[in-house]
């Protein structure tokens, strides 16, 4: 019989209803279903032994003849014995509780015995099999399967799948052909995955199905993108007195200096977006003081200028109070309006074209305000769950997320190709890059005593980042510096050697009106060191910080970490970074090495990728991204060639053989 990936499990030959109704649990419906079930190992059962040629404790595998076998029961358990033999001696086999193999161990008759040689000088528990040029459990590299049903056995399912592909039909393959690289055909890719006469043979077969698995997810992807588009008309905005030649001439005179090519190039991109009556969903994304927030500005300004609001979320009360005071000074026309959950229970829709800025406490005041543009300033921390797209009079508001996270480019396109996007990648002129030591711990004292004379010379401002607000109670993390217990020592040092120096505490246990008060006076520079922990990477914007000091840096991943530091020099000055650390680990060492010598984000994120993974870089496995099956994340040159692979397949009638699953479907990211 000849078997096709379509084709329903109950077709198989093995498979029966009790099986069936098993392997349906297991969402096994199909034969591609039952063939992407993939053995986790194989076992090298292939190069045979002689019975002379065996070691006490290896596996082997040996041709013989059985001369005799018996069975004995010891009350209901029972013992099979064999003694087998091939040109060079004999060898005893002993089985424990399975009567059934008797029926193979027929005298006279040349099997494959492959098991443990133990140290009673026999094999324990061996598997046997007919000799034949294609053998199924024996004799070659076999197959190691996870359970995937309580009720089928290993070697049954070996059986199972053996006789599928064997039988399998071949399929028209355009991804194979389409790649430079030579992938096998897909369905040669799972015979070969299944039982490989070679182990180097196996590599491309799993790559082959990575292909397939990340075509399907970008399918999805393009497939949410035309969804999107047919379900969510918006408002088409107008641009007034606006000529694409002369982009700058448009740009409102109180910006004060000249945007970057790229920020030109995102605002056009967005600009465009308002200007159609379907709603913008798009990602903007660009590194720690590339000027996003000036580009998001002139989002607002436009549809301010056409008498709708505008709504602008920060993830913190902090960055939302610092959004309103400095787009204040960008657009000072503008009507401003902060909201967070300290103004929300007051809150009053205003009658004129309002740009509302705050926390996530603004989202429940959306029917009120009826934005025809909402912004989410997520930084690099995308949101657990989906919000709902709202819906509103005017029809859905146009959507704008921002994030920091420097994604590799790649990456980008796969995981977000749902989304328009637009890439800040270039930081403004005059910013200078910070300088960053990693700091003997010999040294530290002395690194105190440096910032204190640095901080009186250059007038500037430096922020002392820990891990934790407490120190750990875990014993492995007894050592890690934690901000409160760091604040009481630094206060009491700087007072004695620094006494002008005054030093404040920043972390998310405070009340709100005291993490005001500590903000106040950092901006008023009356608080010249501030200790904090990590809420300082999506919190605060101080112009005259120079100096970021991180304690405990290898608890921080490289993503982060240019996060913190791209917090200083951003007024074009001198700033440095100091990493401290109490690890021995060299890996962990060299990791912040790296960091020193690296001020590209993006390129930053890729060794990120390759230490740490998707999941803690990203935060993928929040909405379902951290479980791609036979992919990686970190394989950047697959995913790359799958993006051109698409572009190759695009229009063409081709569907990917892997599909996005349904219950991830759901988990996708959107812009808002």
């Amino acid at each position: 019989m000849i078997y096709r990936l379509t084709d329903p499990i109950t077709v198989v030959k093995g498979i029966g209803d009790t099986l069936q109704a098993s392997l349906n649990q297991a969402n096994i419906h199909t034969v591609l279903d039952l063939l992407l079930q993939l053995p986790y190992r194989y076992e090298d059962r292939s190069h045979l032994v002689s019975v002379n040629q065996l070691k006490m404790g290896e596996q082997a595998t040996v041709k013989a003849i059985v001369r005799r076998a018996n069975i004995a029961y010891r009350g209901r358990r029972t013992v099979v014995h064999a003694t087998v033999e091939d040109a060079t001696g004999k060898l005893a086999c002993i089985w424990f509780n399975n009567r059934f193999v008797m029926n193979q161990l027929k005298e006279g008759s040349e099997l494959y015995f492959a098991g443990l040689f133990s140290e009673r000088k026999m094999l324990v528990q061996p598997t046997i099999e007919k000799v034949s040029d294609d053998t199924i459990h024996t004799a070659r590299l076999v197959p190691m399967y996870p359970t995937i049903a309580k009720s089928l056995k290993l070697g049954s399912l070996r059986r199972i799948l053996k006789g599928v592909v064997d039988q399998l039909q071949p399929v028209d393959d355009l991804v194979a052909g389409a790649q430079k690289k030579r992938y096998p055909n897909f369905v040669t890719a799972l015979q070969v995955l299944h039982f490989p006469d070679h182990e180097k043979d196996i590599p491309a077969a799993r790559e082959r199905l990575a292909l397939e698995e990340l075509l399907g997810l970008i399918q999805h992807s393009q497939s949410t993108k035309k969804q999107w588009q047919s379900q969510h008309s918006a408002t088409a905005l107008t641009l007034e007195n606006y000529d694409p030649a002369d982009f700058t001439a448009w740009l409102p005179k109180s910006i004060p200096f000249e945007l970057t090519k790229a920020q030109q190039r995102a605002t056009r991109e967005i600009l465009a977006d308002l200007q159609n009556d379907t709603a913008m969903n798009r990602l903007l994304v660009g590194d720690v003081g590339s000027g996003k927030t000036v580009v998001a500005g002139l989002a607002c300004h436009f549809v301010l200028q056409n008498q709708h609001h505008a709504v602008f979320t920060a993830p913190t009360q902090i960055l939302a109070q610092q959004h309103v005071e400095s787009l204040r000074q960008l657009f000072p026309t503008i009507n401003y309006q902060l909201l967070t959950a300290k103004e929300s229970k007051k809150f009053k829709p205003s009658n004129q074209p309002t740009l509302y800025i705050g926390t996530h406490a603004v989202l429940n005041h959306l029917d009120a305000i009826q934005p025809a543009l909402i912004i989410y300033d997520e930084q690099h921390r995308f949101g657990v769950k989906q919000r709902p797209v709202p819906q509103f009079t005017h029809g859905t508001p146009h959507i704008l997320t921002m994030s920091a996270t420097p994604i590799p480019r790649s990456l980008m396109l796969t995981l977000f190709s749902h989304l328009n996007l637009s890439l800040i990648d270039e930081l403004p002129a005059g910013r200078k890059p910070v300088t960053t030591w990693l700091v003997a711990n010999q040294k530290k004292p002395a690194s105190l005593s440096w910032l204190g004379k640095t901080l009186q010379e250059t007038k500037g401002q430096a922020l002392i980042v820990c891990p934790f607000i407490e120190p750990s109670s875990f014993e492995t993390l007894g050592n890690v510096t934690a901000a409160t217990e760091l604040f009481a020592k630094l206060e009491q040092y700087y007072h004695q050697h620094f006494p002008a120096l005054k030093l404040g505490l920043l972390h998310g246990k405070l009340k709100s009106a005291e993490k005001d008060r500590i903000i106040q006076q950092m901006f008023q520079q009356t608080i010249k060191i501030l200790v904090t922990t990590p809420v300082v990477e999506v919190g605060v914007d101080l112009p005259s910080a120079n100096i970021i000091v991180l304690e405990g840096a290898e608890r921080f991943g490289l993503a982060s970490l240019h996060q913190l530091r791209g917090r200083v020099g951003r007024a074009g000055q001198e700033s440095y970074c100091l990493l401290f650390t109490t690890t021995g680990d060299q890996t962990a060492r060299q990791r912040l090495i790296t960091f020193t010598q690296e001020h590209d984000g993006l390129k930053l994120a890729e060794q990120d990728l390759q230490h740490r993974g998707a999941g803690d870089l990203f935060g993928f496995r929040q909405h379902g991204f951290g479980d791609l099956i036979f992919a990686s994340w970190t394989n950047l040159k697959l995913i790359q060639a799958a993006h051109q692979t698409w572009q190759t397949l695009e229009g063409k009638s081709w569907q990917p053989l892997i599909k996005y699953q349904a219950d991830q479907a759901s988990n996708v990211p959107a812009a808002n």
